[in-house]
């Protein structure tokens, strides 16, 4: 996911332009805190049991599941007739709200980089990647995206970087 500063004024962009040649460091400063700021947001939302629009994800699977409860080394498979959901009971985890968080792995591994023009929000593992686009695509849980009370708080954050820079 990428974050590029876009403006509609004529004259905040030329000012914004200007200000990015001139103080690089003070807008990748800017861009890196929001997207910062962003993962945060996307994780406490998330956690909370809810997508990107903040509704509520659907409820885990009860089709009845194929499952490893063994370890990768030696497996041992059964078969959950309450699906997933029943799968997590077993495994410990709560099964009531959908949260996206069996290890923690997944969320933990969300981070970002930024430069003076862009900041980019991603997984720094490839198998965390995966797991997020199975839950994205495959599940249907639009957790990692920017929702429209982000794009509210980006345009905040754009207003006070604009006041504080005084672009205008």
């Amino acid at each position: 996911m990428k974050i590029t500063p876009k403006v509609d004024d004529l004259k905040l962009r030329k000012n914004l332009r200007k200000q990015v040649r001139e103080q690089p460091r003070q807008t990748q400063i800017a861009l890196g805190r929001t997207a910062e700021f962003l993962i945060g947001d996307i994780r406490k939302r998330t956690q909370s049991g809810k997508d990107a629009n903040n509704n509520v994800f659907k409820g885990y699977s009860t089709t009845p599941y194929f499952f490893n409860i063994g370890s990768r080394g030696s497996p041992a498979y059964r078969t959950f007739e309450g699906g997933y959901k029943e799968f997590r009971q077993f495994k410990g985890r709560q099964n009531q709200k959908v949260d996206l968080n069996f290890t923690g792995q997944m969320l933990s591994n969300i981070t970002q980089t930024s430069n003076s023009k862009q900041a980019i929000i991603f997984f720094a593992s490839q198998a965390q990647a995966d797991k997020a686009l199975g839950n994205q695509v495959k599940n249907k849980r639009e957790f990692f995206k920017i929702g429209d009370r982000s794009k509210q708080l980006i345009n905040f954050f754009a207003k006070e970087f604009k006041r504080v820079s005084k672009l205008i």
